[in-house]
């Protein structure tokens, strides 16, 4: 038989150390536990044995795997009963754990070798973030009120960097502490560009325009916009954080191969100038790089000894970290004075250590192994360790190593072997899946594993043990073909309502899958199959679309604790509890189902006088049981008991009297909403338990870390009575297997927004990228052999994934098809990578139709209504409240722009940067009669925003042909208008300026987007379109007067530009066409 001869090794070479490559599906963890059992009945006692494993559920499932063979042994009439009997004696405290439980026993065991006081505490997700916070708070405010750091914050921000890149640097450092400490920079102030160099690099471009025969040429027109940057940089120098603002937005940057050579004199040619405003655009480039690095390594410095003090501080006070553990009991082993006796205890004590999942295991691990089994030599380099015979087991899978994001490091595993000069066996037969899948896996993965020295291992293929099911295709692709023209958008829904129909097909066909319970075919059910993706993102899609098919779904690991309806409404009420002023939290709150009331009772409520505010509802002449005075009246009552409570009392009391779990039966599945409820009840109980502070602080600290990247843990325990498709991340369904498995939202692409830190190998530096084009030098040198490592890691994540499924496999493949070759492999999407080596012939393409599915009805226990009629009148109201009542002017734009969309704070905003919100704001309240700087200025400063441009804008505004006419006339600014364009469906928004001309109404919109030329003003107005048109039908038709001009008044550079909607009759219809169909 394949591999037998191996997995004897396994169990009888119990004297050598071995190095076992373990195939998924090959039976690790049964050879893991024979090798165990072997070890004890040889008479190695289980208190000498430590086996380390990845995560809690495989520490748990091999501890009970082992017992089950130790049991069966002393039921056996053996001459191995009395060992294995003394062996299940010592199971319960034997060291079968992850290596975060292992370095905990070697410290609590050598606390004072450690340097920890007598008690040791484990911090857990939110006692950890808790301690984050507080330090973090302090650390910004040394930060910002330090004089010697202030050009560094200042200038970084006008660079990008945000104090939420500042947060999650830290966070990321807390996570790295004893890299960091190992790397920290000695970083000097930064210090200002040299503007007086540039300013005349860039006088010396701009003086070559004079060799020009002609004014309309492009590369003339780029030249004088530049003069006027160069002005303007030059008129301040003296500011050096305006020297950043400006250079960081050079207009250098753009205009490369404009101009014609036509136009130019022989003695300067069109191609001298676009190599000198090249050279020119990278002498800035560089200026800001050098910046840019120096302002990165003062951050470095100053978070990094923060975090390094952190650990220190937790070290003595007994209060640790899960990452803490690891590098303390790392330095235990490595103490100049008691690290040799320390080990030697250790050696003494596990004679015998087993790692599991070795290929995502963290390189303090083999350290700390290393170090154990070799007790007596003197190194830092644990390569330099000779292990006794046989003390080390290693067994993994190196094609599974999908954990770079945890430090796990593949050329650890790739360079152990031959540093331990341990013998290697391989594990190929496959137990697990059926052979038409495991021939297209190793199809594929043969193609895409290709071996590379310290970065990809070899590829083993695996060989079926199993054969095919009887019903339904063994791999089926979707959407094989891709799309030409689809947005990410459109191209996960797509995806979704694919993946839902071919479940709904595979229940109405009956695909067959083995039943484990009982080793017979049989056809599936919901609870067989798991869909697989990536990330979160695409869950709520895939969530609806199964909704909607029928099919009962539970999102399992990676789901988000904050973002749901039922931990949103408890939130919501608490705001309104603890804040009677709140309007929006007290009328969300009422409307949500935890008071029930309607918009009809709200509109009750108001229209008879009623004020927003529990504690002054006024005097309403409505019954003391209508919702919303009953509702009020319930909050008042927790509000006043709000000072002598803390926010776990006040939650459990909203949960309870608002009847929160009962409610629950309403939701589609009720345990799942149940699990959301207890999961946050469990995070606030711990929350006070180990802070104290009342319910206002609790919500601060909720809305810190709603949008925050470190969340808090839902656990979802087994529930295998829920018949319900699984949804949950590739890396969660690592270790497990499904029937059917549906890998969806292959065509989504790497997302490059998010911040980068790493420690690249052979360096002493720390990369780091706030974003693409911030990023300091070490992120930019280290950068394209960290993509390939990432690229090498999603095909192994690929290969993962593809493994767990037992009987079926489907890939969907939906991906936008791109014209224009990939910029580097990490870019391209894991659907297109598939598609590349793939045999469309070898599989089922499909295009599923969703085929009819109900859940089965449980047995009738009471008179209910018809259960088809409920769910018709429960749709019909749910398509009902699902319509939109308005539609927003500035939704009709093609596509939101930067103006229309960004908001500051977190919160919404209607008019996009600050800078434009400081605008609009100043010229709402401002006499037009005036020079308005002042207004501008107090706006300005509201907003957070730059004076000297703001005033700029507002004083263009004001000079412009449209206000100067409507100073002149009767005017209103930021008037807000609405019109009903369809039955019940109103079209509404807030005009900035409308004046009257004659019998008739003047609209005026300002914009302050950036613009250089006029092809840009032109390709703005035809953006803004259906948005003034939209103005202009809301005026028309509330006012029933003529529209004579919709004026768009252009802010964003130098004096104003006015440009008008020639066809506005012909804009208007289809404003509201548009309108119409975004209902």
């Amino acid at each position: 038989m394949v591999d037998q001869i191996a997995r004897d090794r396994i169990k009888e070479d119990l004297n050598a150390t071995l190095f076992v490559e373990a195939g998924a599906g090959t039976g690790k963890t049964t050879a893991l536990v024979g090798r165990i059992v072997a070890l004890v009945c040889s008479g190695v006692s289980m208190e000498h044995i430590a086996a380390i494993t990845f995560t809690d559920r495989a520490a748990s499932e091999l501890r009970d795997q082992v017992r089950r063979r130790f049991e069966q042994l002393v039921n056996q009439d053996s001459d191995t009963a009395d060992l294995a009997a003394a062996a299940l004696v010592e199971l319960d405290g034997a060291a079968l754990c992850t290596l975060h439980a292992f370095a905990q026993r070697i410290l609590i065991d050598h606390p004072i070798e450690a340097g920890l006081p007598p008690a040791v505490e484990l911090m857990d997700d939110v006692s950890g973030l808790l301690e984050f916070d507080e330090r973090w708070s302090l650390t910004l405010h040394d930060l910002l009120n330090d004089p010697d750091q202030t050009f560094t914050v200042l200038a970084g921000m006008e660079l990008g960097i945000t104090l939420d890149h500042l947060r999650k640097l830290a966070l990321r450092f807390d996570e790295n502490w004893d890299l960091v400490e190992q790397r920290l920079p000695t970083a000097p102030k930064p210090t200002p560009l040299a503007v007086d160099q540039i300013v005349e690099t860039l006088q010396n471009l701009t003086a070559l325009a004079d060799h020009c025969a002609t004014s309309d040429d492009k590369m003339a027109e780029k030249l004088n916009a530049v003069a006027e940057f160069t002005e303007e940089l030059a008129r301040n120098t003296a500011d050096p954080l305006s020297v950043v603002r400006l250079l960081s937005k050079s207009p250098t940057a753009t205009g490369k191969g404009a101009g014609n050579k036509g136009n130019w004199t022989g003695e300067v040619s069109v191609g001298e100038v676009r190599e000198q405003l090249v050279a020119t655009h990278e002498t800035i480039t560089d200026e800001l790089q050098r910046l840019t690095n120096e302002i990165i390594a003062r951050l470095i410095q100053t978070i990094g000894q923060s975090a390094v003090a952190a650990a220190n501080q937790r070290q003595r006070q007994g209060q640790l970290s899960f990452h803490d553990l690891l590098v303390l009991a790392r330095r235990v082993l490595l103490h100049p004075d008691h690290g040799l006796a320390v080990r030697k205890s250790l050696s003494q004590r596990y004679q015998r250590l087993l790692l599991d999942e070795f290929q995502d295991t963290d390189p303090l691990q083999i350290e700390l192994a290393a170090l154990i089994a070799d007790p007596d030599t003197i190194t830092t380099d644990w390569r330099q360790l000779k292990p006794r015979p046989g003390a080390l087991f290693f067994v993994g899978d190196p094609k599974q190593s999908i954990y770079g994001f945890r430090r796990a490091d593949i050329s650890l595993y790739l360079s152990a072997q031959e540093s331990f000069d341990s013998e290697g066996i391989n594990l190929e037969r496959n137990f697990r899946t059926t052979g038409p899948v495991i021939e297209w896996v190793n199809n594929i993965f043969g193609q895409l594993i290709i071996p590379q020295a310290h970065a990809q291992p070899n590829y083993v293929p695996l060989v079926a043990q199993r054969e095919g099911s009887f019903v339904g295709p063994s791999v089926t692709f979707l959407g094989f073909d891709g799309h030409e023209k689809i947005n990410a958008d459109q191209r996960r829904t797509e995806d979704a309502t694919e993946v839902a129909a071919t479940i709904t097909t595979a229940l109405a066909e009956g695909w067959t899958i083995l039943d484990q319970a009982t080793g017979q075919w049989r056809p599936c059910r919901p609870g067989d199959i798991a869909i697989l993706v990536r990330t979160r993102k695409p869950v709520a899609d895939l969530a609806k679309a199964l909704e909607a098919a029928g099919v009962p779904c539970r999102i399992e690991a990676g789901s988000d604790p904050w973002k749901n309806d039922e931990v949103r409404d408890l939130l919501t009420t608490l705001r309104a509890i603890d804040d009677p002023t709140d309007e929006l939290a007290l009328i969300t709150a009422l409307r949500s189902p935890l008071f029930g009331c309607s918009d009809d009772d709200l509109y009750a409520f108001v229209s008879h006088g009623g004020n927003w505010n529990h504690l002054e509802p006024g005097k309403v002449n409505l019954p003391d049981d209508h919702p919303v005075r009953a509702g009020l009246a319930w909050m008042k009552k927790i509000h006043e008991i709000r000072p002598w409570s803390n926010a776990i009392e006040l939650l459990d009391r909203v949960i309870r009297e608002r009847r929160a779990m009962e409610l629950a039966m309403a939701h589609p599945r009720p345990r799942d909403a149940w699990r959301r409820i207890r999961t946050f009840s469990d995070s606030t109980r711990t929350y006070c338990e180990l802070r104290s502070g009342g319910l206002r602080s609790f919500l601060h600290w909720c809305g810190l870390h709603a949008h925050d990247e470190v969340k808090v843990d839902e656990v979802v325990p087994p529930e295998p009575d829920d018949d319900a498709v699984r949804i949950m991340t590739i890396h969660a369904s690592k270790g497990l297997e499904f029937p059917i498995c549906v890998l969806a939202d292959l065509g989504s692409t790497r997302n490059t927004r998010s911040l980068h830190v790493s420690f690249p190998a052979g360096t002493t530096g720390i990369a780091v990228g706030f974003k693409k084009d911030l990023v300091n030098d070490a992120r930019r040198h280290s950068q394209d052999q960290s993509d390939h490592h990432e690229h090498l890691e999603r095909l192994r994540l690929l290969y993962v994934a593809a493994t767990r499924a037992r009987d079926h496999l489907v890939v969907s493949l939906h991906r936008k098809l791109s014209k224009k070759p990939a910029e580097n492999q990490v870019s391209v999407c894991s659907a297109e990578i598939i598609c590349e080596v793939a045999d469309p012939t070898a599989v089922t393409l499909s295009t599923p139709v969703a085929q009819p599915f109900a859940v089965p009805a449980p047995p009738q226990t009471s008179n209910l209504p018809d259960l088809t009629a409920w769910r018709d009148d429960l749709a019909a109201v749910q398509e009902r409240s699902n319509r939109r009542p308005t539609v927003a002017a500035t939704s009709l734009t093609p596509e939101s722009t930067e103006e229309d969309t960004h908001t500051a704070y977190g919160e919404a905003g209607r008019h996009g940067p600050a800078a434009g919100r400081a605008v609009h704001k100043a010229l709402e309240i401002i006499d037009f009669s005036s020079d308005g700087q002042a207004e501008a200025r107090q706006a300005a400063a509201a907003e957070d925003a730059d004076q000297k441009l703001v005033a700029s804008m507002v004083s263009a505004a004001l000079r412009s042909p449209s206000v100067t006419a409507a100073a002149q006339s009767e005017h209103w600014r930021e008037l807000y208008v609405a019109a009903s364009v369809d039955p019940g469906l109103l079209l509404e928004g807030y005009i900035d300026l409308a004046y009257r001309d004659g019998d008739g109404l003047v609209i005026v919109d300002y914009k302050t987007d950036g613009y250089q030329t006029s092809e840009d003003l032109d390709a703005k107005v035809a953006h803004y379109r259906l948005q003034g048109a939209a103005y202009a039908l809301m005026a028309q038709k509330s006012t029933n007067l003529p529209i004579k001009r919709m004026v768009f008044c252009f802010l964003g550079n130098g004096p104003a530009q006015e440009r008008s909607l020639d066809d506005l009759s012909a804009a208007m219809k289809e404003a509201r066409a548009q309108a119409i169909a975004t209902r």
